[in-house]
């Protein structure tokens, strides 16, 4: 490995916390010695296939096990040696989705929606949306996932353990379950789901009422296996665009919220870690409600988007949510110099300083951001924070 970046980087706290005992501070909203740091704990905060093959050629690194764990989004998880070289505080664990039947660049899901590869990235987009013309008595027959698929959670229980008894890393029980917004979008297409919710919310709501049991299922099965172990559990449904809500708040208060309640609570029946929603975008008019729904973090707190300065969400906001990710991955670590990223990274840490914050890109790192950024990220968060001890 590079020995010069290595040396700047590499190497933990001596005499410090350690990540359990970080991390439990921070996710009980106090003050510690650093800010935890994320890099490969979700599928959201790990790296597009290519950037990954990037980095580790950059570093000289052995790139290990790098093996897609997201098809739509073409996320593998960073090899365990580029975890420990940044810091990373956090392992997932993560239901055992397996590689989908590709035939002709495209895959069909257990909902029955077809998958297209995006040429040339290697996002997949829903192009077939299979409730599209179905009414209310069309749901008895949709396609499902089974939730009690053995395969999924084989081994689980055993790694989860593992990295409790014999780590010194947190636990994310990494999402995989299907979101009730992000879900219907695609199951009805986005026009039509729209329309559902200005007009036909009794096809909705039995539409949610199935994702709902959907849901327990599967967090039933995949908590019983790792939940006792797990610091935090992800749930996901994106909201936001880059500069308004996808539907207003009162229409979130109204549809969603009662079902997000329901989750949230079931969730907590199952394990005593926090729940992390990750939720893309300009979603500031209705964290407080995300926070009375059941959220204890929010992810991936995408500043850049409208309404989300990262100091007026730490004020208006702090005392109810803690903040995961902030460090901009769609201009500064693609395009930023060394220097913006340093600077950027310092203003981070200072704004939410005082516990109730982890630092990450606020997305999976894509295939045009270069190495030289990402390794200085981590180099600028181990400087800062060095500093600050």
């Amino acid at each position: 490995m590079n020995g010069r970046i290595n040396g700047r980087i590499n190497g933990r706290f001596k005499g410090r916390m350690s990540p359990k005992e970080l991390v439990a501070r921070t996710l009980a909203r106090k003050e510690a010695d650093r800010a935890p740091t994320d890099f490969g704990g979700t599928v959201v905060t790990c790296m597009d296939m290519f950037a990954h093959k990037k980095l580790c050629a950059f570093l000289s690194t052995d790139e290990g096990v790098s093996r897609i764990i997201d098809w739509t989004m073409g996320t593998v998880e960073p090899c365990e040696a580029l975890m420990k070289l940044f810091g990373s505080d956090f392992r997932r664990v993560a239901i055992n989705y397996g590689a989908p039947n590709i035939i002709d660049g495209a895959f069909i899901n257990g909902f029955g929606m077809r998958l297209k590869k995006a040429d040339p990235h290697e996002y997949y987009e829903t192009v077939s949306h299979p409730l599209e013309h179905a009414d209310l008595n069309d749901l008895n027959e949709m396609a499902l996932p089974d939730p009690d698929t053995p395969s999924f959670y084989y081994g689980l229980r055993d790694k989860a353990k593992d990295l409790h008894d014999n780590s010194p890393y947190a636990i994310v029980a990494d999402f995989g379950v299907p979101g009730f917004y992000e879900t219907s979008q695609k199951l009805r297409g986005y026009e039509n789901l729209a329309c559902d919710m200005l007009l036909n919310r009794e096809f909705l709501f039995g539409l949610y009422n199935r994702l709902l049991e959907l849901q327990k299922r599967f967090y039933k099965n995949f908590l019983g296996e790792v939940g006792k172990y797990a610091h935090v559990v992800g749930y996901a449904d994106d909201l936001g665009m880059q500069d308004r809500l996808q539907i207003s708040p009162e229409m979130y208060r109204d549809i969603l919220k009662p079902y997000h309640k329901k989750i949230f609570a079931f969730i907590r029946e199952h394990t005593d870690a926090k729940i992390m929603l990750h939720c893309c975008g300009a979603i500031e008019p209705i964290i407080g409600d995300l926070a009375d729904a059941g959220v204890d973090i929010l992810n991936p707190m995408q500043t850049n988007a409208a309404g989300m300065d990262a100091a007026a969400l730490k004020k208006k906001h702090g005392d109810k949510i803690i903040f995961w990710g902030g460090i901009d991955e769609q201009n500064l670590l693609p395009f930023g110099t060394r220097e913006e990223i340093f600077c950027e990274t310092k203003k981070m840490l200072d704004i939410m300083a005082g516990g109730g914050y982890i630092i990450a890109p606020s997305h999976n790192i894509q295939a045009d951001t270069p190495p030289e950024n990402v390794t200085a990220l981590f180099e600028a968060i181990r400087f800062h924070q060095t500093r600050r001890a």
